[in-house]
């Protein structure tokens, strides 16, 4: 039952300009928005918000990428634990860090796979994935094609690529159930843990990217990931060293076997 002061307040303070309910606080009770919005704005106003959008969004930026790639397993354990609000969402951080790897480096995917065209000596177009595009070039055998054709398969491996590499997300997911159902029974926490994951390797993707423009070995660095998944199974699962050590195995290999799967899933579609 709202209160005569509440109704004085309700009455004093209008509606809300967005859904239209009466303002009792600063902020809409219904949809939350405050009470300054949609009013005229003044420069303080902006200025106001500038700064505490900004300010806001930066803290939760750098707070989430510091636990992310310096605190294995700690975003998942916090969003595990319901603490939300204070880091970027799982699924949000996997989008961004997915997008400034698509922006930044040549390849795709964690394993920054760079698709390969040539021609047989027979004059057949072969079609493949690799990460080592120099190695492609001294191989013999393997006649060059135009560049124009060369960039129109590369333009069609990513799209393509584009459209199934989140799968690997959902084979991590699965796979750590299976692995760890008993101590964590619900699957979509556990795709919480390959969105946390699969941010990192592709982070990782990102930074192994720019020495590999001289030297395409720098692209093994992804091994890192391994060590990686090993420290975050600890932290989230508290199992023994050894089973824990048998597992980050296991699901290394399976995730290095799907992003290869997914590779070279869409070097065969483009060809065809």
């Amino acid at each position: 039952m709202v209160s005569r002061t509440m109704k004085r307040k309700s009455a004093a303070r209008g509606h809300c300009r967005n859904c239209g309910e009466p303002l009792i606080a600063d902020y809409c009770a219904w949809c939350g928005q405050p009470e300054r919005d949609g009013h005229p704005p003044t420069i303080g106003h902006f200025v106001h918000d500038l700064f505490h959008e900004f300010l806001h969004l930066d803290g939760k930026i750098f707070r989430s990428l510091k636990a992310l790639f310096f605190e294995p397993g700690r975003l998942t354990e916090e969003y595990w634990a319901g603490h939300v609000a204070s880091w970027i969402r799982p699924i949000r951080l996997f989008l961004t860090i997915v997008l400034l790897q698509v922006l930044i480096t040549p390849g795709e995917g964690p394993l920054n796979h760079e698709v390969m065209v040539g021609r047989t000596q027979e004059g057949a177009l072969e079609v493949g994935i690799t990460t080592h595009t120099r190695w492609l070039r001294e191989q013999t055998g393997r006649q060059p094609v135009p560049e124009a054709v060369r960039r129109e398969f590369a333009h069609r491996f990513e799209k393509t690529y584009a459209s199934i590499r989140y799968f690997s997300v959902l084979v991590f997911g699965a796979a750590s159930w299976l692995l760890y159902r008993r101590r964590q029974p619900f699957f979509v926490s556990h795709l919480i843990a390959g969105l946390h994951f699969c941010s990192f390797w592709y982070a990782l993707s990102v930074v192994a990217s720019f020495p590999a423009r001289w030297d395409p070995a720098w692209n093994d660095l992804s091994v890192l990931a391994a060590v990686y998944l090993f420290l975050m199974l600890g932290r989230i699962f508290h199992e023994r060293w050894y089973l824990q050590l048998a597992k980050t195995v296991v699901l290394t290999g399976l995730m290095i076997l799907t992003e290869l799967g997914l590779g070279y899933a869409a070097a065969a579609w483009i060809e065809h």
